[in-house]
């Protein structure tokens, strides 16, 4: 799987709390979205990638390829399970040390690639969708209040995107001592088109223009940079990342 990320600190803020990292040779990427509004969201995102990154790097293992597909994702989901749990528990150890860091936080997206699947991680309300011809799908659910609502039919999905509360995220990594990842494993074919993103591109964009801009064709680079600049020409209130992912063909 071939990777590409662009992260733009928007049109509004000074700082960039937004961090993402493609790790090539092993086929993963991760996304981290430090908590709008709170202090140190850039160290609290920070920390999340570089935890996983370096459980990916230097403790998976060798064997994997001589698996099984299925054991290989099976055995994958639980060790991304582990190591996203570990990287809440180092940013919430942190912030009870030390009192500058007491509330930041942090969402989490990883993917990775394996024969024909991608086992995704996530926590939070940063997302990934699948684009598939000419189809785009999200893949990850929202942890956050609106989407409660919608899931519990207090709230249309038009009223959600409309909401002034759908900032507010209901699990994130490092505000309490314990948090619970959503695992998936998705099948991909070639063609696949698979984005991994903050909200500060789908708070701008709509999944309706978004899915657009992907239907253009291009490079990655040109369709990250399109995203992005979709997003601060809608007023890029918050940072942008996205990172693009293309299986084999």
């Amino acid at each position: 799987m071939r990777f590409y990320g662009l992260t733009d600190v928007g049109k509004k803020r000074t700082d960039n709390e937004d961090r993402f990292y493609i790790g090539d040779a092993k086929g993963y990427c991760i996304l981290a979205d430090g908590m709008g509004g709170r202090l140190y969201g850039e160290v609290a995102s920070s920390m999340a990638v570089e935890a996983v990154s370096s459980h990916l790097e230097a403790d998976l293992p060798g064997s994997l390829g001589r698996l099984e597909r299925n054991e290989q994702a099976s055995l994958l989901v639980n060790l991304l399970d582990e190591w996203i749990r570990d990287a809440n528990a180092a940013i919430y150890r942190r912030g009870q040390e030390d009192d500058r860091y007491q509330e930041m936080g942090t969402t989490v997206v990883v993917l990775f690639s394996l024969d024909r699947q991608i086992v995704l991680g996530h926590v939070g309300d940063s997302r990934a969708y699948r684009f598939r011809g000419g189809e785009l799908a999200q893949i990850t659910e929202d942890h956050s209040f609106v989407n409660s609502q919608v899931k519990s039919g207090m709230l249309t999905e038009e009223e959600a995107a409309r909401s002034h509360q759908k900032n507010i995220i209901t699990r994130a990594l490092g505000t309490a001592s314990k948090v619970k990842p959503e695992l998936r494993v998705h099948q991909f074919q070639p063609g696949d088109v698979f984005l991994v993103c903050s909200d500060g591109l789908t708070d701008m964009v709509p999944d309706s223009e978004i899915s657009s801009i992907l239907a253009r064709g291009g490079t990655m680079k040109e369709l990250a940079r399109a995203l992005v600049d979709a997003a601060n020409a809608a007023g890029g209130r918050d940072n942008i990342t996205v990172i693009l992912a293309e299986g084999e063909s």
